[in-house]
């Protein structure tokens, strides 16, 4: 029998301490009482992480919420093999991926943030404090602009260990410094619970992105116009139909009529697979980097990503606003 840290029900597993199945301080109780709180009532359009996911339960419990993409970051073998055995077994679609963040010493890990999607928000529950200092604070510099939440689920009081990152309240608002302090929560009593500890959550907000209405950007159009129908009615094949030959579409069609004795066939080509394969893979997974707009709300970068999320039915999409 395996003995899992989460409570899954999956036949030959179980809970490596089973007094923890009912408390309100871990397992689903942890998801109830510290997470779930802080988390939008509609989050249809959004992406959520949790980094040190174990066998995945907080995934389940998240897709379950309504979240539309799903990414759960492990370094440990074994949960990782049965929470993706538990998965299968339910039909659930989101990713578990075996990752370190860093080694001993604080070196680093196989762990790329690059490969994630852009999150609404990044879950850490009892998790940050494990991470070696220089490996966290470089971790928190990617985050910026990746993660438009990070929730973290923390102790108050933990034997502090200098080389790796703090557990404090105190601390963690002196790493976040840069981001808004958009949630918090304690006080949960372990009067007659089974398992009592002391948590609390706080929720900080990035500097550089945002949520916004979808139809509240757009791109900036050609005097004709062509060009932007050609992106669109690609962007709706892809959302419609998933495979299939760009290379027999509109959209590669005007590439060639716009840039002929200007870029080579070949290049054409490979620009169009490029455009074609990145919307296959926001239809499946979301997307990686957010669009980028003016202050007037058009688009400087990012017009075939926003195309095929309006296609795909987003109301919402991240953003990351210039100032100018």
């Amino acid at each position: 029998m395996t003995k899992l840290y989460q409570n899954i029900p999956l036949e030959g597993a179980e809970c490596q301490n089973p007094i923890k199945e009912h408390s309100k301080f871990w397992n689903e109780g942890k998801w109830d009482n510290f997470v779930a709180p802080l988390l939008p009532e509609d989050c249809s359009d959004q992406t959520l992480v949790d980094m040190g996911c174990n066998a995945g339960l907080f995934l389940k419990l998240a897709k379950d919420r309504g979240y539309r993409h799903v990414v759960g970051i492990e370094k440990d073998s074994t949960p990782v093999k049965e929470g993706l055995r538990y998965r299968d077994s339910i039909g659930y679609d989101y990713k578990i991926l075996k990752r370190v963040l860093g080694t001993n010493f604080g070196g680093d890990g196989n762990f790329d943030i690059r490969e994630l999607p852009l999150a609404d928000i990044t879950i850490m529950s009892t998790f940050h404090y494990y991470v070696y200092i220089n490996i966290w604070l470089k971790y928190l510099d990617s985050l910026r602009s990746k993660t438009r939440q990070v929730l973290l689920v923390s102790r108050p009081r933990m034997k502090r260990m200098h080389w790796r990152a703090s557990s404090s309240l105190g601390e963690l608002r002196n790493y976040f410094s840069e981001w808004a302090e958009v949630g918090y929560l304690d006080g949960v009593s372990g009067e007659n619970d089974p398992s009592p500890r002391n948590l609390f959550t706080v929720v900080f907000e990035s500097p550089l992105l945002e949520r916004v209405p979808i139809d509240s950007i757009g791109m900036r159009k050609d005097d004709d116009d062509t060009m932007y129908m050609a992106i669109m009615d690609f962007a709706h094949q892809v959302a419609r139909e998933g495979e299939l030959d760009p290379f027999q579409s509109d959209y590669y069609r005007k590439w060639i009529d716009r840039k002929k004795g200007k870029w080579s066939t070949d290049f054409i080509r490979e620009f169009v697979n490029n455009k074609y394969k990145m919307l296959v893979d926001i239809k499946e997974n979301g997307m990686k980097e957010p669009i980028i707009v003016q202050g007037d709300g058009k688009i400087s970068d990012g017009g075939h990503r926003w195309a095929v999320l309006k296609a795909l039915g987003y109301k919402s999409v991240i953003v990351r606003r210039l100032k100018c």
